[in-house]
């Protein structure tokens, strides 16, 4: 299996936040692109928001805004997996449950069937002894 870092380092140009990056990397060209205009964007709507700030200062809100995000994502991520587990829990238990109850009725519909056939037993002994 091939890594990223198995894979030559490509020369990549981009533009974040009205600057020209060059930078050497792994990564697939078009993905830092995509991931590119994503800051751009940020810095778009977080400059026009700010009064006077420089390039790096709003860089540096989008870094935090995305940071929030990031965190944000992770902390779902791990309620739902919080979530999932007690629905598993719950699962398991209900299908415990499930199970014993059907272990008792098949046992009831032995012993029933045992006792069913105890009396035809003694009935045939009785007809058997006539």
């Amino acid at each position: 299996m091939t890594s990223e870092l198995d894979k030559p380092r490509a020369a990549i140009a981009l533009e974040i936040g009205g600057q020209r990056i060059r930078l050497r990397a792994h990564a697939d060209e078009s993905h830092l692109v995509e991931l590119a205009q994503l800051v751009n964007e940020r810095f778009a709507t977080i400059h026009g928001s700010t009064r006077n700030a420089t390039p790096a200062t709003v860089l540096a809100l989008v870094a935090l805004d995305l940071a929030d995000e990031l965190n944000e994502a992770k902390r779902r991520a791990d309620e739902a997996k919080e979530q999932a587990r007690r629905a598993i829990a719950q699962a398991e238990a209900r299908e415990r449950e499930v199970e014993v109850a059907a272990r008792r009725a098949i046992a009831d519909a032995i012993e029933e069937i045992d006792r069913a056939l105890a009396v035809e037993d003694t009935m045939h002994a009785a007809s058997d002894s006539a």
